[in-house]
């Protein structure tokens, strides 16, 4: 099955490490976001893509919740 989704920009890096870069195209839609395609194989690329979200946030929230000890 073919997926396509239109993708904050930030969060492509995580989606293409996780499905792969031989197995997606980005093409860039507009300032914030990208469209990415990809031929959903199995029902494990899906969980592909939850890991992706999971990494997105932690990464994001570590970020956030972290300063620095002096």
């Amino acid at each position: 099955m073919k997926i396509e989704l239109f993708i904050s920009k930030d969060r492509v890096p995580y989606i293409v490490e996780e499905i792969g870069a031989d197995r997606i195209i980005v093409e860039n839609h507009d300032g914030d976001q990208d469209l990415i395609k990809f031929e959903l194989n199995s029902q494990i690329d899906l969980l592909y893509l939850f890991h992706a979200g999971i990494r997105y946030g932690s990464n994001s929230m570590a970020k956030a919740l972290t300063r620095p000890v002096f």
